[in-house]
């Protein structure tokens, strides 16, 4: 084997070395992440009253199950993003927290609830709401638990379509601009897109008055894709 051939070889090996390096130490540290928010749990479930005064930030909890889906929802009106990349404990992390858009009111509820997670390629937060575009997963998860201070919940799944973040002067149907539904009119044209660009027919139509959340993550089809998935509470 000649020297250049030699060279490149090494070369190649020492990439291949530390881009496993990197991927373990993501795998590592997801693995550590999942486990602090293991951590906030009692017996298997949540206490939000409990959770509440550790840290007041938190405004709820969103469950979907038989999937990674298990997190504190938190919110912070006047630094939007904080969560973003700070877990309860408000120390860095790459997963962040799920947060509910500043536009969303909790206290006084607007009729749909914007929740933000990110989409991990180690599977983590909102990774597996993309999947609802597959109609099987639909199907074995059409349920999703969202808890309040106020109570719990149980929503059904009405949409779940990619998007993307539109410049401000398009007039594509923006789903993100609708963190703060107050009247029939704005529920309706919400509810009319979101199932019109739906990848999966739920044959479920939601009534105004009856509250929408809506689960947003990054999607990766296009440049500064978004994937939702939008439910009705059903209980």
């Amino acid at each position: 084997m000649g020297k250049a051939r030699k060279a490149i070889l090494i070369i190649s090996i020492i990439i291949f070395a530390v881009a496993a390096g990197v991927l373990l130490q993501h795998y590592m540290q997801g693995r550590s992440e999942q486990k602090d928010f293991e951590a906030l749990k009692v017996n298997g479930g949540h206490d939000l009253v409990a959770l509440h005064k550790k840290n007041s930030d938190i405004v709820g909890w969103i469950q979907i199950k038989g999937t990674v889906i298990d997190y504190p929802v938190m919110q912070t009106p006047s630094v939007p993003e904080y969560y973003l990349r700070r877990n309860f404990e408000k120390k860095t992390t790459i997963a962040g927290t799920p947060f509910v858009d500043a536009g969303s009111d909790m206290k006084l509820p607007s009729g749909n609830f914007l929740i933000y997670g990110h989409n991990l390629k180690n599977g983590n937060m909102f990774h597996t709401i993309v999947s609802y575009e597959d109609k099987d997963f639909y199907e074995a998860h059409k349920i999703i638990n969202f808890d309040t201070l106020k109570g719990k919940g149980r929503y059904k799944v009405v949409a779940a379509f990619r998007s993307q973040i539109y410049s401000k002067k398009s007039k594509q149907f923006k789903y993100y601009a609708y963190a703060n539904i107050t009247n029939k009119e704005q529920y309706d044209k919400y509810v009319a897109n979101v199932k019109a660009l739906s990848a999966v027919n739920t044959g479920i139509t939601p009534h105004y008055g009856q509250q929408l959340i809506t689960l947003s993550t990054c999607a990766y089809h296009t440049e500064n894709g978004r994937f939702a998935v939008v439910a009705v509470k059903v209980k």
